[in-house]
């Protein structure tokens, strides 16, 4: 079916964005009764899948063996005790733990809580919609110890073939840029041939603005317009100031960003289909060893969190460092340990020298303040890492922005604020949504909080278009 030709003026739900919590908000209004979804997604066909589809992990409570079983399909396997092996569970509190003290004060936690409580529910859900499992290779403590399988392509991939199962469209190529209420009903501008579009309710999960250089510079701060994305460039947040522009509250650390330390091969952005591309430059081993600048120092505690819940502090820190860049650093005790993924080796811009002098001369870092930073490293006997074995392995390392964090408050329904009260028909899903993040991101959380407040947009969602309709 040609989408662009047959498609009509008029839908009961709108879905803003076809990332993970835009799918999920359309197959939640499908299951719900409505008959007349449509999903607006800015990309082409060849190039769905949004963030999501870069992405492998989603954070949840765990408590048993049986558990995971299920959602590995294996509940006679033996392979499911080796993994669980020396692991302990994974509650509620440990989850709202590490997500309010990863990411900071300024934060719902109200909405946060209430996401984690939702969570294995949704786990279910979306293993009943097709989704599947497969153990984590090398899990570090702290990890949810099964990944999807397929990683975020396959989820993607999942997720759209349900719902078009369902009957849901998908409208490519249809970015939005203007929201305007009329009637009680919502009506979208935007590029492409299925404008003006008009719904009884409107969910917006089109991200935030980290693809566009001219609001991350108006809130992150100049030097973040030319930073290097870890996702898709097609996030322009106007969706976003389309919403605030009808009255939404905003909410959330507009100054502060998802930002990972990468391989300085990162390129400008990343598409749907590089997942495995993406995940060759991710540099998350920094606590086996140290992070220096180019002036030789360390500006980063690399043990005080597991890297699972520390990354993102540190792609934020090299922002801030000269040349915004930085040098991981490992001596042979890593090395010849096999503690290190295979893309630090194989990364053209890593070296490995005899001395840390002759690292440090060749990639420009000044060697005198290097050597006194390591000489104390090393007296320090409460020290986690000891830099005293060469040879010595330099990997250079830049930040990747994969999302932004400022966006709009929702209740734990979904619904859109506007003067501290739910906007009628308005919905929001995924990091569009704001209060879920200051400082820190704990990983896996962001699939987490779009699949819950995804499934709850569209249930919503469809019982206001359905009372609209029934009016």
């Amino acid at each position: 079916m040609n989408a662009r030709k047959s498609i009509p003026h008029e839908w009961q739900v709108v879905v803003v964005g076809a990332g993970n919590a835009g799918l999920c908000a359309g197959i939640a209004a499908l299951q719900a009764g409505v008959n007349s979804v449509a999903v607006l997604e800015s990309a082409p066909k060849e190039l769905r899948g949004g963030n999501s589809a870069l992405t492998k992990s989603v954070r949840f409570p765990w408590h048993d063996r049986s558990y995971i079983a299920t959602l590995l399909g294996e509940p006679d396997d033996h392979r499911v005790d080796d993994l669980l092996a020396g692991r302990r569970e994974y509650t509620e509190d440990d989850y709202l733990d590490d997500w309010l003290r990863v990411s900071g004060s300024q934060v719902d936690a109200a909405l946060i809580e209430s996401i984690i409580h939702r969570a294995n529910n949704a786990i279910t859900w979306l293993h009943g919609l097709g989704q599947r499992w497969v153990p984590r290779k090398n899990p570090l403590p702290g990890d949810v110890p099964v990944v999807f399988d397929g990683g975020g392509q396959g989820l993607q991939e999942r997720n759209f073939d349900q719902y078009e199962r369902l009957g849901g469209v998908v409208c490519y190529d249809s970015p939005v840029t203007g929201i305007e209420p009329v009637g009680g009903k919502y009506r979208l501008h935007g590029s492409g041939p299925a404008f003006p579009v008009v719904c009884d309710a409107l969910i917006l999960a089109s991200g935030g603005f980290e693809g566009n250089a001219q609001m991350r510079g108006h809130h992150l701060g100049e030097p973040w317009r030319e930073v290097k994305l870890r996702g898709v460039p097609f996030n322009d947040g106007l969706p976003l100031a389309a919403a605030i522009a009808v009255g939404a509250d905003t909410a959330g650390n507009w100054r502060k960003c998802h930002t990972t330390p990468q391989g300085i091969g990162l390129p400008s952005y990343l598409l749907p289909g590089q997942m495995s591309r993406s995940h060759e430059l991710t540099r998350y081993a920094f606590p086996h060893g140290i992070v220096v600048n180019r002036s030789g120092r360390r500006f980063f505690d690399e043990c005080a969190e597991y890297s699972n819940l520390a990354y993102v502090t540190l792609g934020q820190k090299i922002m801030d460092q000269p040349g915004k860049i930085a040098y991981q650093l490992f001596d042979s005790k890593v090395i010849n340990a096999g503690l290190l993924p295979d893309s630090y080796f194989s990364d053209p811009a890593s070296i490995i020298t005899p001395t840390l002098e002759d690292g440090a001369r060749q990639l420009g870092i000044d060697a005198g303040q290097l050597l006194d930073e390591v000489k104390r490293l090393n007296s320090d006997p409460q020290a986690v890492t000891h830099l005293d074995a060469p040879p010595f392995l330099f990997v250079p390392v830049v930040s990747g922005l994969t999302f932004t964090y400022g966006g709009l408050s929702v209740t734990e329904n979904a619904e859109v604020r506007g003067g501290g009260e739910p906007i009628d028909g308005l919905y929001a899903a995924g990091v569009i949504v704001g209060g879920l993040y200051d400082q820190g991101y704990p990983a896996g959380t962001g699939l987490m909080a779009g699949a819950v407040l995804g499934r709850a947009a569209g249930t919503h969602a469809a019982e206001y278009a359905l009372r609209a309709r029934a009016v």
